[in-house]
C-alpha cells in the first residue's frame, strides 16, 4: 500500500508537506508542489487512511446513518429505507461529508461506532423509541431521528403526519362507497407510526358511522399475506377494502391475492401508504398515502448540519403533510 512518506521521497518534499496537501491545509506550500504531489498520489494509486484521518481531525466529514438490524431480514431490502438512505446520502454529499451506514440491535452498538469513527452526526431512520433517552445520554453529537413518536424532551425528529394520512384512506375509501374497511400493519415493532395510521382510519370511519371491527384489525406480527386472503374469503361479512400500512405490504397483499382469484380491485380493494415508484407498476396501479420522502431527507439533513454548525441550537420537530394519490386499486361502488 502505498504511504505519504513514499509520495514524499518521489516528490522530494517532506511527509509533513504531504500530509497538509492531502488534508486539503496545504498553508505554505506553493501550488506548483501541491499539483505535483497530488499528481503522484493519482500516479501511484494513493488510498487515504480515512480511519485514522477522521480520529486525528476536528471534524471527522462522517455522517453516521444508523438503522435496526434484523437476523431475520435485510434492513436494505426495504423499498421505503433504501429510498429514504438514497436522499440522505445525496443530501450530505452536497455538503462536503461523507455517509458511513451502521446496522445495530441495540444502543449500545451504536454508541461504540459513533465514538469509533468520531462522527460529526447521526440520522436514525426507523423507530429507536425506547433507546432515545440512553442514546441522546451517551452521545454529545447531533442526532436527528425519523419518524419517532417518543416523549423524551429535546428530541430532533423529522416526521410526517400518520394520523391525517389514515383519514384520507378513510375519506376515500368511504367517498367510493365502501362500508365494510380493514386495516393491516405491524403493531408491536413499528411504534407510533402503524398505531397513528390506523387510529386516523379508524378514527374518521367512526365518525362516519362505519366502524372498523375487532376482526378487521390484520395484525402482520401474527398475520402472513396468505392469511389475510383467507380471512377475508372465509369472512361471512368481508372487507371490501384494506388500508395497508405501507406500499411494500399492499404489494404483497396483491401477489396473494391473485394466487386465489381474488382480483384487486374487483373483489377486494386497496391503499398503500408511502408512494413509492413500483406502486404504479401493479396491474392495478396502487392507490396510496404519498409522503415526501425525498422532502424528509432534505428536512433531517438540513437540521442536521444546522445543528453542526451550531450545537447550542434549540431542538425542533418537523411533521410533514401528505396527500392521498388517486389512481386503480379502489374499486367505486357507490351504484353497488
Amino acid at each position: 500500500m502505498v504511504t505519504l512518506k513514499d509520495i514524499a521521497e518521489r516528490a522530494g518534499v517532506s511527509m509533513m508537506t504531504v500530509s497538509r496537501v492531502m488534508n486539503g491545509n496545504q498553508g505554505k506550500v506553493s501550488e506548483k508542489t501541491a499539483a505535483k504531489i497530488r499528481s503522484l498520489a493519482e500516479e501511484m494509486n494513493y488510498i487515504p487512511n480515512s480511519s485514522a484521518r477522521s480520529l486525528a481531525a476536528k471534524s471527522s466529514k462522517i455522517i453516521a446513518v444508523i438503522l435496526r438490524d434484523s437476523s431475520i431480514y435485510n434492513p436494505l431490502a426495504d423499498p421505503y429505507s433504501s429510498t429514504l438512505l438514497g436522499y440522505i446520502t445525496k443530501e450530505v454529499q452536497k455538503r462536503g461529508y461523507y455517509v458511513m451506514i451502521h446496522l445495530v440491535q441495540d444502543f449500545s452498538n451504536i454508541t461504540f461506532n459513533l465514538r469509533s469513527w468520531n462522527a460529526a452526526g447521526a440520522v436514525f431512520l426507523g423507530v429507536f423509541d425506547d433507546e432515545i433517552r440512553h442514546i441522546q445520554h451517551s452521545n454529545h453529537i447531533p442526532l436527528v431521528f425519523t419518524d419517532s413518536y417518543s416523549n423524551v424532551r429535546q428530541l430532533i425528529n423529522v416526521g410526517i403526519d400518520d394520523y391525517k394520512g389514515g383519514e384520507l384512506a378513510a375519506e376515500h375509501f368511504y367517498k367510493k362507497g365502501h362500508r365494510r374497511l380493514a386495516f393491516a400493519g405491524p403493531f408491536t415493532k413499528t411504534g407510533g407510526v402503524i398505531s397513528r395510521r390506523c387510529q386516523g382510519f379508524c378514527d374518521t370511519l367512526t365518525s362516519m358511522e362505519v366502524p372498523v371491527t375487532p376482526n378487521h384489525i390484520y395484525d402482520l406480527e401474527t398475520m402472513r399475506p396468505e392469511d389475510i386472503i383467507d380471512s377475508i374469503l372465509n369472512d361471512p361479512k368481508p372487507p371490501t377494502g384494506v388500508f395497508a400500512f405501507s406500499d411494500e405490504f399492499a404489494m404483497e397483499l396483491y401477489s396473494a391475492a391473485g394466487k386465489k382469484g381474488l382480483f384487486i380491485p374487483d373483489r377486494l380493494s386497496v391503499i398503500g401508504f408511502d408512494d413509492l415508484p413500483v406502486g404504479c407498476s401493479l396491474p392495478s396501479a396502487l392507490t396510496t398515502i404519498r409522503q415526501n420522502i425525498e422532502g424528509k431527507a432534505a428536512e433531517a439533513c438540513r437540521i442536521l448540519f444546522e445543528h453542526i454548525g451550531n450545537p447550542q441550537k434549540p431542538s425542533e420537530s418537523v411533521v410533514l403533510d401528505v396527500q392521498l394519490v388517486d389512481r386503480d386499486s379502489v374499486k367505486d361502488i357507490t351504484e353497488i
